[in-house]
């Protein structure tokens, strides 16, 4: 079977252990608050849009609030994540982040993991300097910024449930290419369709109903599988003897093992 051209990632709970909106939350001493509208999204009770704007209301993030966000994203970056990222790109692999989170977060941390910084797509936000305050945000789509109001989130991709199948239907059918999604929310499964495959990642949160209907389901906390799920054996015999062997291995192992979960026949 043919390898993935574009792999695409999740960024909290995937490639960080952290939900990021909740850990601002935690910060502002509203954390069970903002948790119970995080879990209600992320598991599909209620749509994202409705809860995204209420969350920034309640938190009213500061730059440095947000800068601290960055450094706790590498503070808890799932393991094999940096290497994972080296793999895919030492074989030619275009790698991408499609989030929800800050941008001024979010987009930093991926640079800092390896990510292409063109590659990174999450969600702006503008800064009132009269107000001191967060007052609207824009979506950054492959370096051309749309201004969306703040009152009007429905026309912003990523803080919709929609918003990842969105963006990355857009850029697929630009760019026709074989890719795969890596998440753990109901905004990764509903990307299901635009992909053609789709693993669940459930080393940080186990959502059942993406356990349940992700192609693979990886339940350990590592990221090592991506690498063999993304590459085909001509493109996994390319890590032999390279410093890269390590996480192919590591991955094989344990999509061998009772930590991953195949919903689907994959004959890779």
């Amino acid at each position: 079977m043919p390898g993935f051209d574009c792999i695409f990632f999740d960024c909290d709970s995937t490639l960080s252990s952290i939900e990021g909106i909740d850990e601002l939350a935690r910060r502002k001493g509203k954390f069970a608050e903002v948790k119970r509208l995080t879990e209600a999204a992320m598991d599909g009770e209620v749509h994202l849009q409705s809860v995204y704007d209420h969350r920034l209301q309640l938190l009213n993030p500061t730059h440095a609030e947000i800068k601290e966000l960055e450094y706790l994203y590498r503070e808890t970056v799932v393991p094999d994540a940096s290497a994972v990222i080296n793999a895919l790109q030492f074989v030619g692999k275009e790698v991408f982040i499609v989030s929800g989170g800050l941008a001024a977060a979010v987009r930093p941390f991926g640079v800092w993991l390896g990510f292409p910084p063109q590659n990174i797509w999450a969600v702006n936000l503008r800064y009132n300097v009269l107000s001191g305050q967060w007052w609207d945000y824009q979506q950054d789509l492959w370096g051309q910024p749309l201004d969306v109001n703040y009152m009007n989130p429905e026309t912003t991709p990523l803080i919709e449930t929609q918003g990842k199948a969105q963006v990355i239907r857009e850029f697929l059918g630009k760019h026709p290419r074989r890719a795969m999604l890596i998440g753990d929310g109901v905004s990764d499964l509903v990307a299901h369709s635009v992909v053609d495959l789709l693993v669940g990642f459930g080393g940080v949160m186990t959502r059942q109903r993406v356990a349940a209907e992700a192609d693979v389901f990886i339940k350990a906390n590592s990221l090592a599988p991506v690498v063999p799920l993304a590459l085909s054996h001509e493109e996994q015999a390319k890590l032999f003897g390279t410093p890269h062997q390590a996480v192919l291995e590591k991955g094989q192992a344990i999509l061998e093992s009772t930590e991953a979960v195949f919903n689907r026949h994959y004959p890779n």
